[in-house]
């Protein structure tokens, strides 16, 4: 209920600040006409633009077909609220016409920003430059990949190592003996770096040959065998993986610096006083 009150209210406001009856041909992509009130047209650029001013994951959940026309809805709701003002003479009452300045003061504001930054954006060369520069934050950290049997003792990895020498897989006896969840899947731990396994624990496993099958391991939670399944060696994520997510980086950083310059110039501009309320 919370969220249909703030979309219809984000609805209200785009009404407020976009107009009514914006001129618009059919068929012309942005500007297709999806509902009419009376003479006024709601068309796609105006459901475009609620969606963009809302956050991203409500934004998200209203961008499918069925969201989309909930947006209609809300739309059409706003139009003929604001047609009974018009009816009823509220566009002349001194509530509304604050409630104007107030937005005209905020969209100002808004697009002025929007306009400022809209061409500040990181170089190629600037991305390229911060990738090579900064090898750490690109780095990905050695990785083993390992199946292990966990159980209580020695007398019961006993039972494991004879059941393996038998002829059983390793993966069938994990489910026979181990007391690790795991063991559902084979005793599979997947992927693991340094420091998320207890210390006996993966140093044998980072000691290990691909394919080979420790000794036995004592640690606080019992009795291990492991079995190593892959390494990835230390390495850099590839230049083209993060190369995106960098220039966004890039680019929100530079337009925080232009910015606060703009807000520091338009500050010795202007002449700015702070009165602090009087105390009772």
């Amino acid at each position: 209920m919370r969220r249909i009150m703030f979309l219809c209210m984000t609805a209200l406001m785009v009404f407020v600040f976009y107009g009514t009856g914006i001129a618009a041909e059919p068929g012309t992509g942005a500007e297709t006409v999806v509902a009419k009130v009376d003479d006024e047209v709601i068309t796609q650029r105006d459901i475009d633009k609620l969606l963009d001013s809302l956050d991203p994951q409500t934004s998200s959940m209203y961008r499918s077909p069925e969201g989309r026309a909930a947006i209609t809805e809300e739309l059409i709701n706003a139009h003929l609220f604001a047609l009974k003002g018009l009816e009823e003479g509220i566009d002349k009452s001194p509530e509304y016409l604050e409630e104007i300045e107030r937005f005209k003061k905020h969209a100002l504001m808004r697009v002025t920003i929007d306009k400022m930054l809209e061409k500040v954006e990181a170089t190629n060369e600037d991305v390229k430059k911060f990738y090579d520069e900064n090898p750490a934050q690109f780095a990905q950290p050695a990785q083993v990949h390992a199946r292990h049997i966990l159980v209580s003792d020695d007398v019961e990895m006993e039972k494991v190592l004879a059941d393996i020498a038998a002829g059983e897989t390793f993966e069938n006896t994990a489910k026979k003996f181990s007391t690790c969840p795991s063991k559902e899947n084979g005793g599979d731990l997947g992927f693991f770096e340094r420091g998320q396994m207890v210390p006996e624990f993966e140093n044998v496993a980072f000691e290990t040959e691909v394919g080979k099958v420790s000794d036995p391991v004592k640690t606080q939670f019992g009795v291990h065998l492991i079995r190593v399944e892959a390494k990835n060696l230390d390495s850099k994520i590839p230049f083209e993986n993060v190369e995106e997510q960098v220039k966004n980086y890039l680019s929100n950083q530079k337009r925080s610096e232009v910015y606060q310059e703009q807000l520091k110039q338009l500050k010795e501009k202007h002449v700015i006083e702070r009165i602090a309320p009087d105390s009772e």
